[in-house]
């Protein structure tokens, strides 16, 4: 492969196009820099002057030098670069508890330091050479995502499997140093790195605030393929009731320290205690959304918001009912909030039927919705039509969130298509954003524009 970085679109009217690029070209140098992948784009094209040399597609090389606003972007999209595997091997690494059978992708073990700046991957640092710490600090690639898992040197050796994991600690000081935010976290297995560890764990994290700028606290997740893995204690009520009592106590110190949260117990605590969840004012600026820790807070913040437009617009309700599917996780908050919007909205009683969907591609242990396969919904969703009585109205169709499809596309986890799921159950079905404020905007936008044209549609259950 020759040197440079693949542009795979150049945007209509950029800089970029401007000067005669095309999806194709290899982008070989700006400012004499070499562009090793979009990182880099992105770093070097800062600038009032930019002199770029690239290979077109025909083999040929061009140069060309160009003024333009140190914010004004080239307008060339690249392919993320090809990622770095992890040494690890962890006892809970969900790559390794998964089916047989996947697509080659999903066993794919990732440790890479840009995957994290640019998509919010947590990383443990344990193949971060030199090299790459020197470019982290350069190109200020802030914040990361780190999982710490413990900062005892010994301890994390054992979590990690990694006899060769550098001191967690070292590292941070070292990114910190850099003017690099951190983000870490802390995957939580009973019995191993709880109690004074994770007392320990916390009371470093917290002395390097704000460098580290938050922690998470997550349950460690099993599924039911942990053939020849190690036994791992699992999590059950009594263990995440006094779990969460503790992170909510250190939580209240360090806003008192601080004025900021610091460390977030994951949504799944609250589920897995069955206790309510705080008002999303709890979150600060929500640092771990991407991670999960926040988003049922939000999701009923931004619903009761949704509920309140609605009201204040008097907007009618649809002719028929929609079958929104979730995961056993999620499906009590959803049946709540959709019993909130018809008590404060009567006349819109019965538009949203909750479709609870068990996983059966990871095990029932699994409840989170983003993992439901093409299969578990199409079975899923045949046993919720046998059980729904009769006497209630034909459905407008089925909605699925977009977090159990891969990123840009139509695929489910084993495989399957929306049009495969389409063609068994015999059902309108659309995906739709899985955050309450985006969700509400499709329904408004999508569904009620084109319900008319839908209603010929309906099918009897």
């Amino acid at each position: 492969m020759g040197q440079g970085v693949v542009i795979r679109e150049v945007i209509q009217d950029s800089l970029g196009a401007q000067i005669g690029m095309v999806s194709g070209d290899r982008l070989i140098s700006i400012n004499g820099q070499q562009i090793r992948d979009l990182i880099d784009i992105e770093f070097y094209q800062a600038e009032p002057e930019v002199v770029m040399i690239w290979e077109n597609v025909k083999g040929e090389r061009v140069e060309v030098s160009l003024e333009k606003d140190p914010d004004e972007n080239l307008g060339l999209v690249a392919d993320p670069p090809p990622i770095k595997r992890c040494p690890n091997k962890c006892d809970f690494c969900f790559v390794d508890q998964m089916p047989e059978g996947q697509r080659k992708t999903l066993y794919i073990r990732d440790e890479d330091y840009r995957y994290s700046f640019l998509y919010g991957n947590f990383i443990t640092l344990t193949n971060l050479s030199e090299k790459d710490f020197q470019r982290v600090i350069e190109q200020r690639l802030s914040p990361l995502y780190i999982s710490v898992h413990a900062t005892d040197p010994d301890v994390r050796k054992i979590l990690l499997r990694n006899d060769h994991a550098p001191n967690i600690l070292d590292m941070i000081d070292k990114l910190i140093a850099g003017g690099i935010r951190l983000n870490t976290q802390i995957v939580l297995m009973p019995g191993v790195n709880d109690g004074e560890i994770l007392e320990k764990s916390i009371r470093d994290l917290s002395a390097r605030y704000p460098g580290v700028n938050s922690l998470a606290v997550v349950p460690v997740g099993l599924t039911n393929h942990r053939d020849e893995l190690p036994s791992v204690r699992s999590i059950d009520m009594a263990y995440s009731r006094k779990t969460l009592k503790r992170l909510t106590q250190i939580q209240q110190e360090m806003n008192e320290r601080f004025a900021d949260p610091f460390i977030y117990p994951a949504d799944e605590w609250y589920i897995l205690a069955e206790k309510k969840f705080p008002s999303i004012s709890r979150y600060g600026t929500l640092p771990q959304i991407g991670n999960g820790v926040g988003m049922v807070p939000l999701f009923e913040s931004e619903w009761k918001k949704w509920i309140r437009r609605l009201k204040s617009q008097e907007t009618p309700p649809p002719a028929f009912p929609w079958v929104m599917v979730t995961g056993k996780a999620f499906s009590g908050i959803l049946k709540a909030l959709t019993q909130l919007l018809e008590d404060r909205l009567p006349s819109w009683k019965g538009v949203f039927e909750i479709c609870e969907v068990e996983n059966r591609l990871f095990g029932s242990s699994v409840t989170v919705a983003g993992l439901l396969s093409a299969g578990d919904i199409i079975d899923g969703f045949k046993a919720y039509r046998q059980l729904r009585p009769r006497e209630h109205p034909p459905i407008a169709g089925l909605l699925i969130p977009d977090v159990v499809l891969k990123a840009d596309s139509e695929v489910f986890l084993d495989d399957g298509c929306l049009d495969d799921v389409r063609e068994e159950l015999g059902v309108l079905i659309h995906a739709v954003p899985s955050d309450a404020r985006g969700f509400s905007y499709w329904f408004s936008q999508t569904v009620k524009s084109q319900e008319s044209e839908w209603q010929p549609m309906v099918l009897s259950l």
